[in-house]
C-alpha cells in the first residue's frame, strides 16, 4: 500500500540538494575566511576547535604567553565573524 494513499507522506531523510549546496558554500566560505587569518590566530583557533584545547592548554602547546593566545583567539574570531558577514554567511 502506498503511504500517500493513507494521507501520510514520508519526509525524505537527509538534507535536500539545495541544503547540501548551501552547506558546501558555507563550508567553503569558512575555509576561505580561516585561511585569511594570520598564522598565530589560525593555529590557535584550529587547535581550540578541533582538539578542544583551553586557553591554558593552547599557551603551553604553542609555547606562547597566555595573554597572547587569548588575544589571538579573540581577534581571530572577530576577523572570522567579519569575513563571514561580508560573504553573507548566516551563523
Amino acid at each position: 500500500m502506498d503511504d500517500e494513499e493513507d494521507g501520510v507522506s514520508v519526509a525524505a531523510e537527509g538534507p535536500t540538494p539545495l541544503e547540501m549546496l548551501l552547506s558546501g558554500a558555507d563550508a567553503r566560505a569558512v575555509k576561505d575566511c580561516v585561511e585569511a587569518l594570520d598564522a598565530g590566530p589560525k593555529q590557535a583557533i584550529a587547535l581550540a576547535f578541533y582538539q578542544g584545547l583551553s586557553h591554558s592548554e593552547l599557551a603551553r602547546h604553542l609555547k606562547q604567553p597566555l595573554g597572547t593566545v587569548k588575544s589571538w583567539v579573540r581577534r581571530g574570531l572577530e576577523r572570522l565573524r567579519a569575513c563571514l558577514d561580508e560573504l553573507g554567511v548566516k551563523r
